[in-house]
């Protein structure tokens, strides 16, 4: 039997690799890249299933420039979606980075506990809003009636119909579930940092606050983007809890961006503009992932060029 060459197991294994790869790149092709250019495609065009005339045409990017120009829901849509990812995401930082701190200086055994903060985080998200839906249910929602209590809520106030308390208790919820995800990709960065850095701070007399900001944050700062990235572009795109918490209401006080989409898409039919809108939320995922790449590397980056 003849030996096989090296050329010929180069090519053997490129050609398996290839074979094996194949069914992942089939599915990706036709859940991902087919979708998309369908919706792109579409955002270039007039298409609406509400009105007859309109069947698809193509019209450039007028649907982008009415998105610009006219369509004031949309910015207060957009708006109303920044700041409920800073609030929501910012404070998951501040009390996921906090509890890491804690386990990893205080809690010897981790086990239990890293358990515990698993199940909010998963949980789905359509489990989670019913389940606070009916938590805080102004009849008989248990938290709704111990909030009554205390004094935090007014006897005949329900949270999902009064403007001015519906998205503090969304953000609150995201908070509730995705806080131990924080804690725990923090934790994990924690437990894989080197101790000469530290060890040698400690002899330079530096203390604690010295320590955490000059030395523990820098050290930090990739896991700190990763994770500010992941839930950044994650709460952006938030639509099952706030669906089924209050469809966007009342009225569209809680109409993020995404309910947005649905409501133009599923509800007006208008599929050409609601391609535009979602594409436009696309964009601004594109734009979260190159400012929190570049937050990770440009000092990598400039220390090159000084070298």
């Amino acid at each position: 039997m003849r030996p096989v060459s090296a050329r010929g197991r180069l090519l053997f294994d490129r050609g398996t690799a290839w074979f094996l790869l194949a069914p992942a790149a089939v599915l990706v092709v036709i859940f991902l890249v087919g979708p998309f250019y369908y919706m792109t495609w579409t955002a270039f065009t007039d298409l609406s299933f509400a009105n007859p005339d309109q069947h698809g045409s193509f019209i450039g990017f007028d649907n982008f420039r009415r998105l610009m120009r006219d369509d004031d829901i949309f910015w207060s849509s957009f708006g109303r979606t920044l700041r409920f990812v800073v609030a929501s995401v910012g404070l998951e930082f501040v009390l996921g980075f906090a509890l890491a701190l804690l386990i990893h200086r205080s809690v010897r055994s981790t086990r239990i506990l890293l358990t515990l903060l698993l199940i909010p985080m998963m949980l789905a998200p359509v489990a989670v809003g019913l389940l606070w839906k009916l938590l805080l249910q102004g009849d008989f929602g248990m938290v709704a009636y111990y909030l009554r209590s205390v004094g935090l809520l007014g006897r005949d106030a329900a949270i999902f119909s009064n403007p001015d308390l519906v998205m503090p208790a969304i953000v609150a919820i995201d908070v509730w579930q995705w806080t131990p995800f924080v804690t725990l990709v923090v934790l994990a960065g924690l437990m894989s940092l080197p101790r000469e850095p530290f060890e040698a701070a400690t002899m330079d007399g530096a203390g604690p606050w010295r320590q955490f900001f000059d030395v523990l944050l820098p050290l930090m700062r990739p896991i700190i983007a990763l994770v500010l990235l992941l839930r950044g572009i994650d709460a952006f795109k938030e639509f099952d809890k706030v669906f089924i918490l209050t469809g966007g209401g009342p009225g569209t006080v809680s109409e993020l961006l995404s309910i947005y989409a649905y409501r133009v898409n599923f509800k007006n039919w208008d599929i050409g503009y609601g391609a535009a809108v979602a594409f436009m939320v696309y964009l601004v995922v594109v734009v979260l992932c190159s400012v929190f790449y570049k937050a990770v590397y440009w000092k990598r980056s400039g220390d090159r060029v000084a070298a």
